[in-house]
Formats: structure tokens, C-alpha cells, sequence
């Protein structure tokens, strides 16, 4: 049974995220290829996210792994990214690949959620499914009313209750999208602080954007021998 309170003021949880390749529009792929979509459909990853009502803070974690190591294709750095929420000021740090040892500052970004009355059970809680469609994709997010923190995992936000359970799609290859699944499979009372870590470097989108832009002109100014173009 739920462990919390309506007046529990901050909480632990842990997802497990897993993805599926829509190979639909693929005429045909090797046997390598079918071997690497499916040794990449079986791995999970794990992330954990502390929540309260004014922060949050995501983050993957790692698992111990006694399995043997398979090649796979990864999740998107996107949707792996370590983020920080600000709710009072709507701001969003977020740590990127690009720039390891910074935080991009960017806002809280806003969703126009759909309530539907579909409801259904996980880890003890009734929850509620919401959808969130533009002209991409269509996110289909279940949320805990038992539990009022207005996040999820990723950047994803918004909704009355807790996100215990969210799919979402996200560009693999040109013709291909990979379905990326949340599931909550553990929440605790959390009572710690939330905060970014500390003496971290905050670098402004635009700055991050023109970083960004000087690393793929000196990419694309190098010749496949590795020697810069005059």
C-alpha cells in the first residue's frame, strides 16, 4: 500500500527507462542489425529523481551489472541529461555531453496536457493517464494525485501529481523513431536537501549554443585524416 501522506514534503523515486525501436517504415535490416535492436530493447538504465515542491533533481544512476556486455544502441543524451527544476523561478539546469562540467541554464518548459479519467495502479498508487500531442509525437504520461509534486523524469512537468509512468518518442535514424518508456519502481520519503551540486558552473543558453556552434564548424573543417583544412 502507499507509504505517504498528502503532506509528505519530498520523495525519492526510481525509474527504469527501456526503448522500443518502429522499424514500420524499414523495408529490411540485417541479422547484426536485428541483433544490435534487440540486445538494445532488453537493456535498462535506471535514474532517480528528488522532488519536492520548490526543486527537483534527475539523474541516472548506475546499476550493477553481472551480465555479460552486449553491443547496443544508448538513449539519447536528451532524454539521459542530469536536470535540475527551479520551480518558483521556472528555470532549468541542465548538464550536457557538449559541456560535462556545466549546467545549461534554460526554463521550465510547458506543456499543454490533456486529463483523461483512464486510471490504473503502479507501485500501490492509483494513477491517472494525460497525453501531450504535437506534430511529432504523442506522450502519454500517468500521474499520482496521492502525490503532489508537479514533475516527472526528464524535462517532463506539469501535470496535478507525480509522474510514475511516461512514454515518449524521440528521432533515432531517418527513417526510424525510438519509444522511450519511464517506469517508477521505487518511491521513498526523501529528507535530504535538493540543490544543484555545489560550486557548479552555470553557462547561459545562448553562450552554450555559440560553444556548440564553434565545436561542429571545427568537426566539419576536418578532414577524415584527421588534419585541419587550410
Amino acid at each position: 500500500l502507499p507509504i505517504f501522506s498528502l503532506a509528505q514534503e519530498a520523495v525519492r523515486v526510481e525509474y527504469e527507462a527501456r526503448q522500443e525501436f518502429d522499424r514500420s517504415k524499414v523495408e529490411k535490416t540485417s541479422a547484426k542489425a536485428n541483433e544490435l535492436f534487440k540486445n538494445s530493447e532488453d537493456k535498462r538504465y535506471y535514474f532517480e529523481s528528488l522532488v519536492n515542491n520548490k526543486n527537483s533533481f534527475f539523474k541516472e544512476i548506475e546499476r550493477i551489472n553481472n551480465t555479460p556486455h552486449v553491443a547496443s544502441f544508448g538513449l539519447s543524451p536528451n532524454v539521459s541529461s542530469t536536470i535540475f527544476k527551479d520551480f518558483e523561478t521556472k528555470e532549468l539546469y541542465e548538464r550536457n555531453i557538449m559541456m560535462p562540467k556545466a549546467f545549461v541554464k534554460d526554463s521550465i518548459q510547458t506543456f499543454p496536457w490533456v486529463l483523461t479519467k483512464v486510471e490504473k495502479i503502479i507501485l500501490g498508487y492509483k494513477v491517472r493517464k494525460a497525453i501531450y500531442e504535437n506534430n511529432n509525437q504523442m506522450v502519454e504520461a500517468w500521474y499520482a494525485l496521492d502525490l503532489p509534486f508537479r514533475d516527472g523524469p526528464s524535462r517532463f512537468n506539469g501535470l496535478p501529481g507525480l509522474i510514475l509512468e511516461i512514454s515518449f518518442k524521440v528521432p533515432f535514424a531517418v527513417d526510424m523513431d525510438s519509444n522511450v518508456i519511464f517506469t517508477a519502481i521505487d518511491l521513498k520519503p526523501y529528507q535530504g536537501i535538493i540543490e544543484l551540486p555545489k560550486k557548479s558552473s552555470i553557462v547561459a543558453k545562448d553562450e552554450y549554443q555559440k560553444e556548440l556552434d564553434k565545436k561542429t564548424t571545427k568537426l566539419k573543417s576536418i578532414t577524415p585524416q584527421g588534419v585541419d583544412r587550410d
